[in-house]
């Protein structure tokens, strides 16, 4: 009768090490307890917070300058009283690892997508945008609106004369 070979040492102690290993991975999450914790600010009440670089086009803060602190689950409330009544058309967050991404060496920066930019709150003057990681970043907004409609006391153009 052939004799059975138990199995190495080095073969147990991995599988051991293996199960310990997943079972620890499965246990232990990212965000656990209050380590993620978030807060909310409000930004564009103060003189300087926010810029129109149209009519029609306003910025939180110049793309070569210092961007807004971005940490986990922060929540940004964004007064946009500089468009007017008008509720925004086009929002676009950009985020970055660096405060100065376009001014610093090897600095870069993406257009924010899913839960690293999560935007709500869409109203007339304000827009919320939501950092639903456990990561920091810096953030940028660009919010653009419809433009005016003319007014009834802007001259027309055709005379309603015709040649």
């Amino acid at each position: 009768m052939a004799e059975r070979r138990r199995p190495s040492r080095r073969v147990v102690a991995f599988v051991t090490l293996w199960v310990v290993v997943m079972v620890s991975v499965a246990f232990a999450s990212g965000c656990y307890g209050h380590n993620c914790d978030g807060d909310v600010q409000v930004f564009g009440h103060n003189p300087g917070e926010g810029r129109l670089l149209s009519p029609d086009l306003w910025e939180s803060n110049p793309v070569d300058g210092v961007w807004l602190d971005f940490p986990k689950q922060r929540l940004w409330i964004f007064d946009l009283h500089d468009l007017g009544d008008r509720v925004p058309a086009v929002i676009i967050p950009y985020v970055s690892a660096q405060a100065s991404p376009n001014t610093e060496v090897g600095g870069n920066s993406t257009i924010a997508a899913g839960n690293l930019a999560e935007i709500s709150g869409v109203v007339n003057d304000q827009v919320a945008i939501h950092n639903g990681t456990c990561a920091d970043y810096f953030l940028r907004l660009t919010v653009q609106a419809a433009p005016r409609a003319p007014t009834s006391s802007t001259p027309s153009t055709d005379s309603g004369a015709s040649p």
